[in-house]
């Protein structure tokens, strides 16, 4: 094979190369711009929710306190400071409780078949484990799977907290407004699009 028909082919090679990583990189541009031209207000995915609160008493003395609903928490947890202020007698406990993001609570006391008031005047039981620190108080999995309660979300009406009452009627709470805070429908402030070279190195080695 002559060194001339070599070149040619290598030249080839090469122009095809930079015709394809053109052509790749113009379609990947062609994207980003359709990207930038999207109506988020059109769409109604969320990107962000706020939490849902409901106002119970602790305690037969009736303490008030606002409680974050989580049907993530495998607890039900309370501050030590509200266990106080709620005069709540506890059994004494040595625990560390992991969060999704790596951190530890300590866990410091136990509060078993203690009442509470909901806000509609029933009366509930429910076990909670005493915590140290910045902590809110949560009704967690074993209070929403004790009391057979629903979660209901909403466009129109946010968050339902649902529970059945003695008579078998269910009883609907709403526990996040949907004007609240929080309900994000539009990506967040400086996001910045983003394309990856490699796209093109990918289709450039495919066509060899």
């Amino acid at each position: 094979m002559s060194p001339t028909f070599i070149d040619k082919l290598k030249n080839s090679t090469t122009q095809e190369k930079e015709v394809i990583k053109s052509f790749n990189m113009s379609n990947i541009q062609e994207k980003l711009l359709s990207l930038k031209q999207w109506d988020y207000d059109n769409t109604r995915l969320h990107y962000a929710c706020p939490l849902g609160f409901m106002e119970v008493f602790i305690g037969r003395e009736e303490y008030p306190t606002m409680e974050l609903v989580d049907t993530g928490s495998e607890i039900n947890i309370i501050p030590e400071e509200i266990a106080i202020k709620a005069s709540l007698t506890s059994r004494k406990l040595n625990m560390n409780l992991r969060g999704i993001g790596g951190h530890t609570s300590s866990l410091v006391g136990l509060l078993e078949f203690t009442p509470i008031t909901m806000i509609t005047g029933e009366e509930k039981e429910l076990h909670l484990f005493i915590a140290k620190g910045a902590v809110k108080t949560i009704l967690g999995r074993p209070f929403l799977a004790d009391n057979n309660v629903k979660l209901e979300f909403s466009h129109k009406r946010g968050e339902i907290f649902i529970y059945p009452e003695k008579d078998g009627c269910p009883l609907c709470l709403p526990i996040c407004n949907p004007k609240a805070m929080g309900w994000k429908i539009s990506p967040p402030s400086g996001m910045e699009l983003c394309a990856s070279s490699e796209i093109a190195k990918w289709s450039i080695h495919q066509a060899e």
